[in-house]
């Protein structure tokens, strides 16, 4: 499916490209292009030309958004190994840490481990 839309935006881009480029100049650019005529000079053509650059346009636009949520998605699916770690670690430690339970201790219970004075015991 990612394959398809990816196929369809680079087309859309290229597509976009050339009909941007086929375009008359209107000036304006510190007086650079304007200049007398072009490829396509009739209004129909350029009328054309406007409503080939909107579609495609468009097009482009929701192919942007396409590859942008289907690639979200793949990322919600998928952890690295350091999230992965961290959420095996936050579980191992897990306490009672929410502040306003009554079962939560207003200071750490010191432990007796002679080796690490500052080490707390797990509630229970």
């Amino acid at each position: 499916m990612q394959n398809v839309i990816l196929v369809v935006h680079i087309l859309a881009c290229i597509v976009m490209i050339a009909v941007v480029l086929l375009q008359k100049s209107e000036g304006g650019a510190l007086g650079i292009g304007g200049g007398g005529g072009g490829l396509m000079t009739s209004r129909g053509a350029a009328g054309a030309l406007v409503r080939t650059t909107m579609i495609v346009g468009g097009v482009f636009f929701i192919t942007s958004l396409g590859l942008t949520n289907l690639a979200n998605r793949q990322a919600d699916e998928t952890s690295s190994r350091v999230e992965e770690t961290i959420a095996a670690e936050e579980n191992e430690t897990a306490v009672d840490t929410d502040p306003l339970s009554p079962t939560t201790p207003l200071l750490p219970t010191p432990s007796a481990d002679p080796i690490d004075p500052l080490a707390t015991t797990p509630l229970e």
